[in-house]
């Protein structure tokens, strides 16, 4: 994107802004940091005076466009609802385009041009999560036909900490009876990263193979554990299927019986909304009634919740480009999760539950972090 496309897209929007500075107190990057630049209205600014000429794209502006996570909860608390986050994403294009961008991206596409997975490993070793899994189906959840594609995701295939996700929702289907499948190697990152890297013309291939292998398999609905991946899709992609994200799909099952609660254990929970499911892609009510129909479960609130809530810090590839920064938003999240006393925090997001529990398991911090597709398969009891 060039500065010209830059204007006619998006001067409008930021020009908006009128810098009242009530998005400061919320925006994670600013309150860690505390300089003007990491503030949504010092993006803006930065925005708006690159259209207008008055300033030109430096390494100073390169820096403070790749500092956000993409949180949106700038919109959330701004009157006139400044989209902050597309003039961001719209600068980061202008960027790339100069030239002008972090070099660790690099990787990340390099990754997803050679191997189709941003950690450049081979991708028939997206399911490797299995070998851990007991009694498996002869097909190992890999059918050529399936009413159900479960859409895995790069991180929860991939990072060990995060792999119980997909361990645990297998389970979930294959308990409740459902028609799956997983697409194995035939799976290819959804092109979120590529979005956040300010090159969403890179996605394409991506997005072709995916909405191929969905037609293939003959799927009605395609399931996610991933928010991002969830949110891209709906976002990026045209196919006749159904997408809806793990959440979702469990309190459908709930509902039609076809998931029932044997367990419980009396205990108090508190739940951390995603930002990708949550404020962006408005999914709150599917986690929590889900958790309620739990017996024994008390759940209790975050300060920030449902449209509120506060970023983990490891959204908008800012883990990639800057780990202290992620590190320090986490940490915040972490102290936000103690002040509730609740014994553990549920999320419903591969990268938050790896980046909450690796930043408190780095500071020593007990805390207990599951994914809500853990607590279900507990709750279902033995088969």
């Amino acid at each position: 994107m060039n500065k010209e496309e830059l204007k006619v897209q998006f001067y409008d929007e930021v020009a908006k802004c009128n810098h009242c500075g009530f998005c400061l107190a919320h925006c994670p990057v600013y309150t860690i940091t505390g300089r003007e630049w990491a503030t949504p209205r010092g993006k803006n600014a930065l925005v708006k005076a690159i259209i207008q000429g008055k300033i030109d794209w430096t390494p100073e502006i390169e820096e403070t466009l790749f500092r956000c996570t993409g949180c949106r909860l700038c919109t959330q608390t701004c009157f006139p609802a400044v989209e902050t986050n597309q003039g961001v994403l719209a600068g980061r294009e202008c960027l790339v385009d100069k030239k002008q961008y972090p070099k660790v991206i690099d990787r990340v596409v390099e990754a997803l041009e050679t191997h189709y997975n941003i950690l450049s490993e081979p991708n028939v070793n997206r399911t490797l999560w299995m070998e851990k899994l007991e009694n498996l189906p002869d097909h190992k959840f890999q059918k050529e036909k399936a009413k159900v594609i479960y859409f895995v995701g790069c991180v929860a295939a991939f990072y060990p900490m995060a792999q119980k996700i997909p361990q645990t929702f297998v389970q979930i289907l294959h308990k409740a009876n459902v028609d799956f499948t997983v697409l194995g190697g035939e799976e290819w990152c959804c092109g979120f990263p590529l979005i956040q890297a300010g090159m969403k013309k890179k996605m394409e291939t991506l997005i072709e193979h995916n909405q191929e292998k969905v037609k293939a398999v003959g799927a009605e609905a395609v399931v996610f554990s991933c928010p991002s991946c969830y949110h891209t899709w709906k976002e990026k992609y045209q196919t006749g299927a159904e997408l809806l994200h793990s959440t979702q799909f469990i309190e459908r099952l709930v509902g039609e019986g076809k998931i029932l609660f044997q367990n419980g254990a009396d205990r108090t929970v508190t739940y951390h909304d995603p930002c990708d499911l949550g404020r962006n892609s408005k999914v709150f009510d599917a986690p929590r009634n889900v958790l309620k129909k739990i017996p024994g479960l008390n759940l209790v609130e975050l300060e920030g919740n449902r449209q509120l809530s506060i970023c983990c810090g490891g959204g908008g590839d800012l883990e990639m480009i800057d780990p202290a920064l992620s590190a320090a938003i986490a940490q915040r999240k972490i102290e936000e999760i103690q002040r509730t006393g609740a014994e553990e925090v549920v999320s419903s997001c591969q990268q938050c539950i790896r980046t909450i529990s690796g930043n408190a398991r780095k500071q020593k911090i007990k805390l207990k972090v599951r994914d809500i597709t853990e607590v279900v398969l507990e709750a279902m009891g033995p088969s």
